[in-house]
């Protein structure tokens, strides 16, 4: 079979599959806030807080208390927020403060830092075959261009083609840009920086998860109205980024 050919087929085939399993997947970092009473920060727009349902292409805040809209002259009671996909980039930060959870939800979250921190076989593997998904992918991205270099496609199909493929990848259906710096601290100590507006503020958390697109850090002391609590935040990475590991005292 001429190579052209076989390229263009793995690259639909794959992209095909990806596509699909990627409808129906969460990010990875989200779905540790699902049904947890969270705070969404928003770039130059409003805050919202509420109950998370997580859904692969929204976030909906419930509501815990009353919001009353007049429309028309009558007032209405929003029972939630639905955040799409594209608003996503308007997110600074989302948490979820740890001191506020009762006690069985304490035990829980104790449970997760434990598997976190001695992850067993199950999990370890899990990681590595996403890891392999990933590598797979740039092998494939890798003898895919160079064999369009070599064809009489035009450069800007080329360019729609590949691209397609990267947006429906198996490296999204991973849900993960991978780092291999960051897999070795996982569990470990770090701390983050995040730029906005030209102004770095460094954060101190446990590495507990990353994604494409978020860091998820656990335990982080957020100060809130000069108040220190302990939260789980995820950051996103257009503007935040893991700067370095912190020894233990």
């Amino acid at each position: 079979m001429d190579s052209f050919l076989l390229s263009i087929i793995i690259i639909s085939a794959t992209g095909v599959i990806g596509a699909f399993i990627k409808g129906k997947q969460k990010d990875r970092c989200f779905k540790h806030f699902q049904g947890k009473l969270s705070h969404i920060i928003r770039l130059e727009k409003k805050d919202i807080w509420g109950v998370l349902k997580i859904e692969s292409n929204c976030i909906e805040v419930r509501f815990t208390k009353k919001h009353l809209k007049n429309i028309n002259g009558k007032d209405y009671n929003k029972s939630n927020f639905i955040l799409y996909k594209p608003e996503f980039n308007s997110i600074n930060k989302l948490f979820y403060f740890a001191d506020q959870l009762n006690e069985e939800e304490k035990l829980k979250r104790n449970k997760d830092l434990q598997k976190l921190l001695h992850p067993n076989f199950i999990k370890r593997l899990g990681r590595k075959i996403v890891i392999f998904f990933n590598i797979v992918k740039d092998a494939l991205l890798e003898i895919a261009g160079a064999v369009m270099k070599k064809s009489k496609m035009s450069d800007s199909n080329k360019d729609k083609l590949i691209g397609s493929f990267k947006d429906n990848s198996l490296n999204n259906y991973a849900g993960e840009s991978y780092q291999p710096i960051w897999e070795r601290y996982i569990g470990k100590l770090v701390i983050l920086e995040q730029i906005i507006d030209e102004k770095k503020q460094e954060y101190v958390g446990v590495l507990k998860e990353y994604s494409a697109n978020y860091i998820l850090l656990f335990d982080v002391y957020y100060i809130t109205e000069n108040k220190p609590q302990k939260a789980d935040i995820i950051f996103p990475r257009n503007n935040s980024i893991i700067r370095h590991a912190v020894n233990s005292k």
